[in-house]
């Protein structure tokens, strides 16, 4: 009997295929299943839909937000119908943060997670020394440091990554204020992100987290990114360019908290030709030992919490995670509401639009609550603001 075959499809950065690879060589050498992985960019990874993928792959990498609209699809298989209960405690029991809850929807379990991130601030020593200023830890440093030295401070305003930053700073300022809620998008929130955005370099506004990390590696102007989605690959010894550092986001109070969850599951689409032999190989890349044997050493983020707290591979990993962990554990779950992907995708980019014409908060207030009303809770059949989970 030949070998069972099967396709996947991640998004197209090393964090993600690297680990993706050798753990489908390791796989296949004790279990006999072959995987292939295809690739697609971050922003398709975060905005297209699994209906407009072929239905060829019976792996596919998912973000949290949009498991509810993909399972009342009927595009996902429950992983709970394959997976032995004791299988899913145990991926649960180990999960670092919301990042295996994130995937449990209407009783069912729709994807294992295998990669772990949240919104925290990265920073060069070195500029940072050459500035003579400390890490920021509020928003009044973070913004004097950018008036003070233009082009020191940067943040991704791609649009995903600006309204995910407008989701954390109104978090801050009040934990109740989600979209569908009387406080969306907090006032001084809302008017913090309008004067980052102007501080800012306009580049900022094509940039997703990876490429502006990259760009602050690489050159010799950013010191400090105060909002963005941490990547291990700028952290590691011997990173190429100057190594990054990673600490908890700033805030009003220099108080840690509000940030958002990142990560990815690995979900099985219902179209797949192998479902049992997909959601087995799914939980085995949640194993313990291979988030750490596999997924940290070839240049992944694990979701296990035993890796994120064992020396070893923190240290491979240049201090991330234990200088990450308090914001990993009690990072928010963004809104998985059926109505919320339609809504993040055009409210994201109306958003990217006014700010990056300076238009005054008040407006784009008044925009975002505008576009609820048409991609918002009501269409989606429910009256309540947007669900946010709080590890």
């Amino acid at each position: 009997m030949n070998a069972p075959r099967l396709r996947g499809l991640c998004w197209d950065h090393a964090r993600c295929v690297q680990p993706m690879k050798a753990a489908a060589a390791r796989y296949a050498a004790e279990h006999g299943v072959l995987v292939t992985w295809d690739t697609r960019p971050l922003a398709a990874f975060n905005d297209q839909p699994l209906s407009e993928l072929p239905d060829r792959y019976d792996l596919v990498f998912i973000d949290h937000p949009t498991v509810a609209a993909t399972a009342l699809s009927g595009r996902l298989t429950a992983l709970d119908t394959i997976l032995h209960p004791q299988v899913l405690a145990d991926v649960a029991s180990d999960s670092v943060g919301g990042s295996q809850d994130t995937y449990v929807w209407d009783r069912h379990t729709w994807a294992i997670g295998v990669d772990a991130a949240c919104q925290v601030a990265a920073h060069r020593r070195d500029l940072l020394e050459r500035l003579g200023r400390a890490v920021p830890r509020t928003w009044s440093h973070v913004v004097d440091l950018a008036g003070r030295h233009p082009g020191a401070v940067a943040m991704p305003l791609y649009p995903s990554d600006a309204l995910c930053s407008l989701l954390s700073l109104s978090a801050q300022y009040d934990p109740a204020s989600l979209p569908g809620s009387p406080s969306w998008p907090h006032p001084e929130a809302l008017a913090l992100l309008c004067r980052i955005a102007r501080a800012v370099d306009t580049a900022c506004f094509e940039l997703n987290p990876p490429q502006l990390l990259d760009r602050m590696a690489e050159g010799d102007t950013i010191a400090f990114a105060p909002l963005v989605f941490g990547y291990t690959n700028r952290s590691r010894p011997g990173a190429p360019g100057h190594r990054l550092h990673f600490s908890d986001l700033p805030s009003p109070t220099g108080r840690p908290g509000g940030a958002l969850l990142g990560g990815a599951g690995i979900a099985v689409p219902s179209t797949s030709a192998h479902p049992a032999e997909a959601a087995h190989f799914a939980a085995w890349c949640a194993r313990t030992d291979v988030q750490r044997d596999i997924v940290v050493a070839n240049g992944g983020q694990p979701a296990s919490r035993a890796v994120w707290e064992d020396p070893a591979s923190d240290a491979a990993v240049g201090g991330f995670f234990r200088s990450t962990l308090k914001s990993m554990a009690t990072a928010r779950v963004r809104p998985r509401d059926p109505w919320w992907p339609d809504y993040a995708l055009k409210a994201s980019v109306e958003l990217h639009r006014l700010l990056a014409a300076r238009t005054g908060p008040a407006v784009i207030g008044a925009a975002m609550n505008r576009m609820l009303e048409e991609f918002g809770p009501t269409r989606g059949g429910t009256s309540a603001g947007a669900s946010v989970l709080e590890p």
